[in-house]
């Protein structure tokens, strides 16, 4: 259940995105140059489309901006894997802080460029989403 309340943009660009992918959006916030749609568990696929035909609409249709698309989850470590579809994570433990509750999530050392992203600007995005979703921030640990 996601309590955010949602801007008249991100409304408008969640039902864009739906009409060019048949796929449902959750959620959909900006961050700097980037659009983040969370789509519903299990379309992804959709969203995506053949031969990335569906995700290539969307990045047509939102072209000043990088589009990333991340399928929902139940629990929020199903949805931190999500978000690094590509990466093995090793472990994620969840600390509960008081002010802000941290997921630490350990990759391998090789990995944790492609985490982290040029100038650490794919975590800070991926950051802002978890808190958005789940309440908790993000640090990247990594091992061997």
């Amino acid at each position: 259940s996601m309590a955010v309340q949602l801007t008249a943009d991100e409304l408008r660009s969640m039902s864009l995105f739906e009409s060019l992918t048949g796929a449902l959006a959750k959620d959909c916030v900006f961050i700097d140059n980037k659009v983040v749609f969370i789509v519903r568990k299990g379309e992804l696929g959709k969203a995506i489309g053949r031969k990335g035909a569906n995700i290539n609409r969307v990045r047509t249709a939102f072209r000043n901006k990088k589009v990333i698309v991340i399928e929902d989850a139940d629990s929020i470590e199903e949805f931190i894997r999500n978000m690094f579809p590509k990466i093995e994570i090793l472990n994620i433990t969840l600390h509960d802080r008081p002010n802000i509750p941290m997921a630490y999530v350990t990759v391998r050392s090789e990995d944790r460029g492609a985490v982290i992203g040029r100038n650490g600007e794919k975590i800070k995005t991926l950051r802002k989403v978890l808190i958005r979703r789940f309440g908790y921030d993000m640090k990247i640990l990594s091992k061997g």
